[in-house]
Protein backbone atom coordinates (compact mmCIF):
# COMPACT_ATOMS: atom_id res chain seq x y z
CA UNK A 1 0.00 0.00 0.00
CA UNK A 2 1.29 3.44 -0.93
CA UNK A 3 2.21 5.56 2.12
CA UNK A 4 0.09 8.61 2.90
CA UNK A 5 1.72 11.81 4.16
CA UNK A 6 -0.35 13.58 6.82
CA UNK A 7 -0.72 17.31 6.15
CA UNK A 8 -1.37 19.39 9.28
CA UNK A 9 -2.96 22.83 9.10
CA UNK A 10 -0.93 25.78 10.39
CA UNK A 11 -2.56 28.88 11.87
CA UNK A 12 0.47 30.68 13.33
CA UNK A 13 2.84 32.33 10.85
CA UNK A 14 5.61 33.90 12.94
CA UNK A 15 9.25 33.12 12.28
CA UNK A 16 9.63 31.76 15.82
CA UNK A 17 6.77 29.32 15.20
CA UNK A 18 8.37 28.11 11.94
CA UNK A 19 11.68 27.54 13.73
CA UNK A 20 9.85 25.70 16.54
CA UNK A 21 8.20 23.37 14.03
CA UNK A 22 11.56 22.60 12.44
CA UNK A 23 13.15 21.86 15.84
CA UNK A 24 10.29 19.46 16.60
CA UNK A 25 10.88 17.47 13.40
CA UNK A 26 8.43 19.12 11.00
CA UNK A 27 8.76 20.97 7.70
CA UNK A 28 6.55 24.05 7.08
CA UNK A 29 4.57 23.70 3.85
CA UNK A 30 1.82 25.13 1.68
CA UNK A 31 -0.74 23.16 -0.34
CA UNK A 32 -2.79 24.53 -3.21
CA UNK A 33 -4.98 23.35 -6.07
CA UNK A 34 -8.24 23.97 -7.93
CA UNK A 35 -10.33 23.69 -4.76
CA UNK A 36 -7.63 24.91 -2.34
CA UNK A 37 -6.33 28.41 -2.96
CA UNK A 38 -3.49 28.28 -0.43
CA UNK A 39 -3.40 26.19 2.73
CA UNK A 40 -0.40 26.69 5.08
CA UNK A 41 0.60 23.62 7.02
CA UNK A 42 3.42 21.31 8.03
CA UNK A 43 4.47 17.70 7.51
CA UNK A 44 6.71 15.20 9.26
CA UNK A 45 10.34 15.78 8.23
CA UNK A 46 11.17 12.07 8.51
CA UNK A 47 8.18 10.90 6.47
CA UNK A 48 8.54 13.57 3.81
CA UNK A 49 12.26 12.98 3.28
CA UNK A 50 11.57 9.27 2.84
CA UNK A 51 9.00 10.01 0.13
CA UNK A 52 11.14 12.70 -1.47
CA UNK A 53 14.06 10.30 -1.71
CA UNK A 54 11.81 7.81 -3.54
CA UNK A 55 9.80 10.19 -5.75
CA UNK A 56 11.96 13.31 -6.24
CA UNK A 57 10.77 16.74 -7.33
CA UNK A 58 7.46 16.61 -9.25
CA UNK A 59 6.87 13.15 -7.81
CA UNK A 60 3.26 12.07 -7.17
CA UNK A 61 2.39 11.22 -3.58
CA UNK A 62 -0.68 10.58 -1.45
CA UNK A 63 -1.42 13.31 1.08
CA UNK A 64 -4.09 13.44 3.81
CA UNK A 65 -5.74 16.82 4.49
CA UNK A 66 -8.36 16.91 7.25
CA UNK A 67 -8.64 13.13 6.96
CA UNK A 68 -9.31 13.21 3.21
CA UNK A 69 -6.79 11.45 1.01
CA UNK A 70 -5.65 13.43 -2.03
CA UNK A 71 -3.04 13.02 -4.78
CA UNK A 72 -0.40 15.74 -4.83
CA UNK A 73 2.79 16.72 -6.62
CA UNK A 74 5.93 17.72 -4.75
CA UNK A 75 6.01 21.05 -6.56
CA UNK A 76 8.87 22.88 -4.86
CA UNK A 77 11.41 22.11 -2.16
CA UNK A 78 13.40 24.90 -0.49
CA UNK A 79 16.66 24.13 1.26
CA UNK A 80 18.80 26.16 3.66
CA UNK A 81 21.42 28.06 1.65
CA UNK A 82 24.34 26.85 3.79
CA UNK A 83 23.16 23.78 5.72
CA UNK A 84 21.32 22.17 2.78
CA UNK A 85 18.45 20.85 4.93
CA UNK A 86 14.85 21.15 3.70
CA UNK A 87 13.10 24.19 5.21
CA UNK A 88 9.86 24.46 3.19
CA UNK A 89 7.78 22.43 0.73
CA UNK A 90 5.02 23.29 -1.78
CA UNK A 91 2.40 20.69 -2.70
CA UNK A 92 0.07 20.95 -5.71
CA UNK A 93 -3.18 19.11 -5.03
CA UNK A 94 -4.31 17.41 -8.23
CA UNK A 95 -7.78 17.14 -9.77
CA UNK A 96 -8.07 13.60 -11.14
CA UNK A 97 -9.95 14.64 -14.30
CA UNK A 98 -7.85 17.68 -15.21
CA UNK A 99 -4.60 17.34 -17.25
CA UNK A 100 -1.42 18.64 -15.64
CA UNK A 101 1.99 19.67 -16.92
CA UNK A 102 4.97 18.09 -15.20
CA UNK A 103 8.72 17.88 -15.77
CA UNK A 104 9.90 14.31 -15.38
CA UNK A 105 13.39 12.76 -15.54
CA UNK A 106 14.64 10.90 -18.62
CA UNK A 107 16.17 7.54 -17.74
CA UNK A 108 18.51 5.59 -20.06
CA UNK A 109 18.46 1.79 -19.84
CA UNK A 110 21.17 -0.64 -21.01
CA UNK A 111 23.88 2.04 -21.20
CA UNK A 112 26.53 -0.64 -20.66
CA UNK A 113 25.74 -2.19 -24.06
CA UNK A 114 27.13 0.88 -25.84
CA UNK A 115 30.64 0.33 -24.50
CA UNK A 116 30.77 -3.17 -25.95
CA UNK A 117 29.84 -1.64 -29.30
CA UNK A 118 32.57 0.99 -29.17
CA UNK A 119 30.04 3.75 -28.54
CA UNK A 120 29.50 6.40 -25.89
CA UNK A 121 26.38 8.29 -24.72
CA UNK A 122 26.44 12.09 -24.58
CA UNK A 123 23.35 13.33 -22.72
CA UNK A 124 21.81 16.62 -23.80
CA UNK A 125 18.63 16.64 -21.65
CA UNK A 126 17.89 15.29 -18.17
CA UNK A 127 14.18 16.17 -17.93
CA UNK A 128 11.25 16.87 -20.24
CA UNK A 129 7.82 18.43 -19.75
CA UNK A 130 4.83 16.17 -20.35
CA UNK A 131 1.06 16.54 -20.20
CA UNK A 132 -1.56 14.08 -19.03
CA UNK A 133 -4.08 13.16 -16.36
CA UNK A 134 -2.58 12.69 -12.88
CA UNK A 135 -3.31 8.94 -12.92
CA UNK A 136 -1.30 8.53 -16.16
CA UNK A 137 1.75 10.64 -15.26
CA UNK A 138 4.84 8.38 -14.99
CA UNK A 139 7.65 9.03 -12.53
CA UNK A 140 10.11 9.08 -15.46
CA UNK A 141 10.42 8.34 -19.18
CA UNK A 142 12.66 5.53 -20.37
CA UNK A 143 14.94 5.30 -23.41
CA UNK A 144 16.21 1.75 -24.02
CA UNK A 145 19.63 1.81 -25.71
CA UNK A 146 19.68 -1.90 -26.59
CA UNK A 147 18.71 -1.33 -30.23
CA UNK A 148 21.28 1.43 -30.93
CA UNK A 149 24.27 -0.05 -32.77
CA UNK A 150 25.78 2.98 -34.50
CA UNK A 151 26.28 6.73 -33.95
CA UNK A 152 23.01 8.65 -33.99
CA UNK A 153 21.06 11.48 -32.37
CA UNK A 154 18.13 10.47 -30.15
CA UNK A 155 15.28 12.97 -30.29
CA UNK A 156 12.25 13.52 -28.07
CA UNK A 157 10.07 11.96 -30.75
CA UNK A 158 11.99 8.69 -30.29
CA UNK A 159 10.77 8.26 -26.70
CA UNK A 160 8.02 5.68 -26.24
CA UNK A 161 5.26 7.34 -24.23
CA UNK A 162 2.73 5.73 -21.91
CA UNK A 163 -0.87 5.87 -23.09
CA UNK A 164 -2.51 9.24 -22.42
CA UNK A 165 0.80 11.12 -22.18
CA UNK A 166 2.27 13.61 -24.63
CA UNK A 167 5.45 15.69 -24.68
CA UNK A 168 4.84 19.44 -24.73
CA UNK A 169 8.30 20.40 -26.02
CA UNK A 170 9.69 20.42 -29.58
CA UNK A 171 9.84 16.77 -30.62
CA UNK A 172 12.94 17.45 -32.73
CA UNK A 173 14.93 18.45 -29.63
CA UNK A 174 17.95 16.16 -29.18
CA UNK A 175 17.87 14.18 -25.94
CA UNK A 176 21.24 12.50 -26.39
CA UNK A 177 23.90 11.74 -28.96
CA UNK A 178 25.43 8.31 -29.40
CA UNK A 179 28.94 8.72 -30.74
CA UNK A 180 32.04 6.67 -31.39
CA UNK A 181 34.06 6.18 -28.23
CA UNK A 182 37.32 8.18 -28.02
CA UNK A 183 39.10 4.96 -27.02
CA UNK A 184 37.91 3.29 -30.22
CA UNK A 185 39.07 6.28 -32.29
CA UNK A 186 42.50 6.23 -30.62
CA UNK A 187 42.82 2.49 -31.26
CA UNK A 188 41.95 3.02 -34.93
CA UNK A 189 44.56 5.79 -35.26
CA UNK A 190 47.18 3.57 -33.60
CA UNK A 191 46.35 0.75 -36.02
CA UNK A 192 46.65 3.11 -38.99
CA UNK A 193 50.08 4.27 -37.82
CA UNK A 194 51.22 0.67 -37.42
CA UNK A 195 50.09 -0.13 -40.96
CA UNK A 196 51.91 2.96 -42.32
CA UNK A 197 55.07 1.93 -40.48
CA UNK A 198 54.85 -1.61 -41.83
CA UNK A 199 54.33 -0.42 -45.41
CA UNK A 200 57.32 1.92 -45.18
CA UNK A 201 59.62 -0.72 -43.73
Amino acid sequence: MEPVLVYNRRDVFTKSNLNKLRREGYIPAVAYGDDIKSLPGYVSKKEFEKLYHQKGLAGKIKISIDGKERTALIKDVQTHYTKGNIIHVDFQILSENKPIYVEVPIIFENTEILKSRGLVLQRQMDTVEIEGLPKDIPEHLVIDLMSYEKPTAIKLRDIKLPEGIKITEDLDEVVAVIDVSEITEEAAETEEKKEETSSNA
